[in-house]
């Protein structure tokens, strides 16, 4: 990396991502990723953005693979990612219109609609509370939550490749009230590994307004897991019969859930922003110049 990363910025619907080519930039086996998206995704002393994105060769049967950091270095998987990743790898030539995508939560069917617009496979839901994870006595469907004094009521925590609390309300959450819990929410002890916020209401009928706080991230424009999370909700709680539209500050997806295979797809856009060569802290070496152990 003596003369830079080449990287790509990237967003769908506002989620914004640094991606990796390593396709035909590699880096070196110690490479610190967890670290380097600490640096990167910084908005201030880095590039910014939601997450760091990796585009790399699969270790199963898909066509390509895809990785995913939190700000705060964790490995996640990530909807919106997702397309951004399908989107650089059509655009590049490394893939064709239909192909599936390897990823933390497994393989992931990808259908290119048009340029910029992609369909994409999400997986199942989970309500089991091993998978969310959380530690109620069954599932969290339309339930309450009791934290430091206050009750959240209408909350259903459900897995859709990452893991999701939805809070149902009439009217779109105050600011006070999304500043002051949606922190404390996340690392509640109810969720072992802490979990997503999303702040869900209707707009019309199979349409539905959230405000997103990502585990790891905070605030965020958009969250694709989250989407999906929020439609499943709505439909498992009767609260939508169909596909369902979810608004966010970046944008809407359309989100479709076959109950019968379990099967979600997500269709929305994805964004090529511009592209740069990273030269700050080379997260392969150590201070002294030695190579770096991998974490």
């Amino acid at each position: 990396m003596t003369n830079g990363l080449p990287f790509i910025k990237m967003h769908g619907i506002g989620n914004d991502f640094v991606v990796l080519d390593l396709l035909r930039h590699p880096v070196t086996s110690h490479f610190d990723f967890s670290l380097f998206a600490e640096q990167v995704c910084n908005r201030h002393l880095g590039i910014g953005g939601d997450g760091l994105l990796s585009l790399e060769r699969a270790r199963d049967e898909s066509a390509v693979r895809m990785r995913m950091w939190n700000p705060d270095g964790t490995e996640d998987m990530c909807g919106n990612g997702l397309r951004c990743i399908a989107h650089l790898a059509h655009t590049r030539g490394d893939v064709g219109e239909d192909f599936t995508v390897q990823t933390l939560s497994g393989p992931r069917r990808v259908h290119i609609l048009a340029p910029g617009k992609i369909r994409v496979s999400m997986g199942a839901p989970a309500f089991e509370p091993e998978r969310v994870p959380h530690c109620a006595n069954g599932p969290l469907i339309e339930g309450r939550i009791e934290l430091d004094g206050h009750v959240f009521e209408h909350a259903t925590s459900l897995y859709t490749g990452s893991t999701h609390t939805v809070i149902f309300g009439e009217t779109p959450t105050s600011e006070e009230n999304f500043q002051k819990w949606s922190p404390r929410l996340e690392v509640a002890p109810l969720f072992p590994e802490r979990t997503s916020i999303m702040w869900a209401h209707p707009i019309s009928e199979n349409r539905f307004g959230i405000r997103i706080w990502e585990r790891g991230a905070g605030e965020t424009l958009a969250c694709g897991t989250g989407a999906c999370a929020v439609a499943v909700a709505a439909r498992r709680t009767g609260r939508a019969n169909g596909p369902t539209a979810v608004l966010s500050k970046g944008g809407e997806l359309e989100i479709e859930w076959d109950e019968k295979s379990g099967e979600i797809w997500k269709s929305g856009p994805a964004q090529i922003v511009f592209e740069g060569v990273w030269h700050g802290i080379n997260p392969q070496m150590n201070a002294d110049g030695t190579q770096m152990e991998h974490r």
